[in-house]
């Protein structure tokens, strides 16, 4: 008893403690010699350290907490050439975020110029800046300037690249008039990390052009814990641009018995590429931030944690492809995309082994030690996951050494059919059942799933324009194909893969693939003329993502639907009680509503960029950018809200701020599940409600009434146009603005914006469609602090027993 009442004490003790400390603030210093000046480094002085390439775009900052005045600060540079030599460093009070402080204006900003290397450059204040948090960004380099830096992090310092978090610190001093016991005080949180209005993705409804409807929260519960997905991804677009794409699928259209000749004339030149199809983005260059935007927004809604890169051919890492596809997804991060990490896959055969170890050198150098990006590297039991085998990384070698020891290795077996031959490896494709690779306890740790497999049952591995090979539409267990009509479209292969990973229920599931489109063309291979091993037309091809033909998108809701049976997704927050919202108030009568369907901002930025050889793209579509909307509802009317990041441009603009709505149990005629539209009509003094008569065809059901206010529009829309009777419905609804093709709704992935993307539907329930998880934090909560109560009670009563005995 004795022991127990000890423990509640010194928890509750432990509480006190944390709470006063938070509460500290005046003497973070921790005592002060006044007058006397200091020099404390921002770095581990005891840390190896190396230099750091600066490009003129690029930008570093570093965040501290001063415990007092400061006058200046000092950075060492290992190389620059003198004659050129340039840096600006601009001081920054502390806003937040990394994006509200660099949008204030500078305390300090000064420039340095004709510096050394191997030397400190100093920046010296006119005027001592006070105590406090603040971020200093160092940016435009020129002259070869190469900062010193440690890989180690330094407690209560932050470091940045383009304004993401950075891995390490680097090698800088700072002044201080006096003399603190404590330099650096203690960060505050970031304010991005307390965002409200997350997008929540496993939220969505949506149903595909199949008319399959992908699972929501009843159908497959919570979010389990602990479960992974991993997507091959290919970057090899940004050294391949550089050839002409060839479209398979409309050769083959016009031309179907050049099958197997490889010397027509339709094919092109030997180093042309060979597309399957064309994406739904074009042709496009692998440096394309405009697509990498939408590729990470799809693949967070999918609910991808990791995309791997193919770097399984020789020593090539498209290194440049990645680094504009890194700094794409940390700047969707900061715009509230929780993008997939990152990992690499490299060469599968021992004889290219070597090969492995110049990529994990050249990876290493530009990525992984620098610290860049760390907010985008994918661990696994402790350290970034690398898929490669390391066994020619030299342990007498320093660097090799430490390259060892810095990745969780789990090289990648080549064959479809053999599986697990060593421990800590894993697949990367399968045929079905596919093979389970485990962990050292013999638990099940990675399986593959794959969309086609270039393999067939009479000579294994073959090219994907072979004989009975394995496409879209195969069924492993009847040794034969899917043969309802339009069978391509619905993905039998790829369903009975998941469904067996499913049984499995590994800790991580490698999906095969998203974009590799294009393949070589060989004159032989594994017994095929003119030969495509990896990819070849619609029906055997094994990509994901979106295309122009007619897979259009099935197959990524059914990655969707996949995922979410395998992770679960998180609960819907409820409704609260309807309100009558004045649309016209000068008051914000939406605060308390909820929930808040937040959008994705920061993605409307306009497109032009070269693709593959004999392609431009442009795109200015984007205008209003849609970052958050409401409902609600009274007794005679649905309010709907939408906002935007800016003010919103004019309501006679072409194709402005439609809302598309579905009211769940109406059966009659519909566009794309969506029975009723918003503004579809430009609105003018009232806005029109339309209901479709099939498809995009449209009849006026009313005028409703709507408002604009700055970055604002609010809509009111009686029930009874909508058909809604009593208080308990069920809306599922979008906004789209600046459509470009009326009534594709493949349009939604490429102009504009909407919210949210693709075929995805926010739903409003006006009632309680879930029942609350019995276990509560607030309860646990609860349950501590009355058995703390208790326990010092008891404690109290027991020391004042024992006092009155004395």
């Amino acid at each position: 008893m004795r022991k127990y009442l000890m423990l509640c004490t010194s928890l509750l003790l432990f509480v006190l403690i944390r709470v006063t400390l938070g509460k500290e603030g005046e003497n973070m210093h921790g005592g002060l010699i006044e007058g006397q000046r200091s020099v404390f480094a921002m770095y581990n002085e005891a840390d190896s350290t190396f230099g750091m390439t600066m490009d003129k775009t690029e930008k570093l900052g570093v965040r501290f907490h001063a415990t007092t005045e400061f006058d200046g600060m000092d950075f060492y540079v290992t190389n620059a050439f003198i004659q050129r030599s340039e840096m600006k460093f601009d001081l920054y009070e502390w806003k937040g975020t990394y994006r509200e402080t660099v949008e204030s204006s500078s305390v300090v900003a000064l420039e340095a110029t004709r510096f050394a290397r191997n030397d400190w450059v100093a920046f010296s204040f006119d005027n001592a800046v006070k105590e406090g948090e603040y971020l200093v960004v160092l940016s435009g380099f020129d002259g070869n300037v190469q900062l010193g830096k440690t890989a180690s992090d330094k407690k209560n310092i932050a470091l940045y690249f383009n304004s993401v978090d950075m891995a390490g610190a680097l090698m800088a001093k700072i002044k201080y008039v006096h003399t603190p016991t404590n330099p650096f005080a203690k960060l505050s949180k970031d304010a991005d990390s307390d965002r409200g209005h997350k997008v929540k993705p496993g939220t969505f409804a949506a149903t595909d052009g199949l008319g399959r409807t992908v699972p929501g929260y009843e159908e497959v519960g919570d979010v389990r814990e602990g479960k992974y997905v991993g997507m091959f991804f290919w970057t090899w677009h940004a050294s391949f641009s550089g050839t002409v794409p060839r479209n398979v699928t409309e050769i083959l259209k016009e031309h179907p018995d050049i099958i197997h000749d490889y010397n027509a004339k339709q094919w092109g030149g030997p180093n042309d590429s060979y597309f399957w199809n064309e994406p739904i983005y074009g042709y496009y260059n692998g440096k394309d931030p405009w697509v990498y935007r939408k590729q990470a927004e799809l693949l967070a809604d999918a609910g991808v944690d990791v995309i791997i890169f193919d770097n399984s051919n020789n020593v090539a890492t498209f290194i440049d492809g990645v680094k504009v596809l890194l700094e794409t997804f940390a700047q969707a991060r900061a715009d509230g995309v929780n993008t997939p990490q990152i990992s690499f896959l490299m060469n599968f055969f021992e004889a290219d082994w070597s090969s492995t170890v110049i990529q994990l050198k050249e990876l290493y150098k530009e990525i992984y030690i620098p610290g860049k990006y760390k907010e985008l590297w994918f661990y696994w039991k402790g350290k970034p996951l690398m898929m490669a085998y390391p066994d020619k990384l030299n342990p007498n070698d320093a660097l090799e050494a430490e390259i060892l020891e810095f990745f969780t290795y789990r090289p990648a077996q080549p064959s479809y059919t053999i599986g697990q031959i060593r421990p800590n490896q894993w697949g990367w494709c399968s045929v079905y059942p596919q093979q389970v690779y485990k962990d050292e306890n013999g638990n099940p740790e990675q399986i593959t799933v794959s969309v086609a497999q270039n393999h067939n049952d009479k000579r294994g591995l073959t090219a994907m324009n072979g004989e009975r090979v394995f496409g879209r539409h195969w069924i492993n267990a009847k040794k034969d194909y899917d043969t309802r009509e339009n069978a391509i479209l619905y993905g039998a292969n790829f369903e009975e893969q998941f469904n067996y990973a499913l049984e499995v229920d590994p800790e991580f599931i490698f999906i095969t693939g998203w974009n590799e489109w294009r393949a070589g063309r060989y004159r032989e291979w594994c017994g095929v003329q003119n030969a495509f091993p990896d990819q070849f037309n619609d029906a055997y091809s094994r990509d994901i993502e979106p295309s122009k033909g007619d897979l259009k998108d099935h197959y990524y809701y059914q990655l969707v639907s996949f995922i979410r049976k395998y992770k679960g997704v998180e609960k819907p927050e409820s409704a609260s009680a309807g309100k009558t919202i004045d649309i016209y108030s000068d008051q914000d009568m939406w605060e308390d509503v909820k929930p808040y369907f937040a959008a994705y901002g920061g993605n409307t930025f306009h497109r032009n960029s070269p693709g593959y050889v004999g392609y431009h793209y442009e795109n200015t579509t984007g205008r209003n950018d849609i970052t958050g909307a409401k409902v609600t509802f009274d007794r005679d009317y649905v309010y709907f809200m939408v906002e935007t990041k800016e003010y919103l441009t004019p309501h006679t603009d072409k194709a402005w701020m439609r809302l598309f709505i579905d009211v769940e149990g109406q059966n009659g005629p519909d566009w794309e599940t969506f029975e009723y539209v918003v503004n579809r009509v430009n609105p003018g003094e009232k806005a029109v409600l339309e209901k479709s008569t099939g498809g995009w065809n449209w009849e006026k059901v009313g005028d409703v009434d709507y408002a604009v206010k700055d970055n604002r529009l609010q809509i009111k829309v009686p029930k009874s146009l909508l058909g809604i009777v009593g208080e308990k419905f069920v809306i599922n609804f979008k906004w789209s603005d600046n459509m470009q093709n009326e009534g594709d709704i493949m349009d939604f992935y490429v102009n504009g914006d909407v919210a949210p993307g693709g075929r995805f539907k926010y739903q409003y329930a006006s009632y309680e469609l879930y029942k609350e998880s019995t276990f509560s934090l607030g309860k646990v909560i609860t349950i501590v602090g009355a058995v703390l109560f208790v326990g010092l009670a008891v404690l109290s009563g027991i020391l004042v027993v024992k006092k009155r005995k004395k």
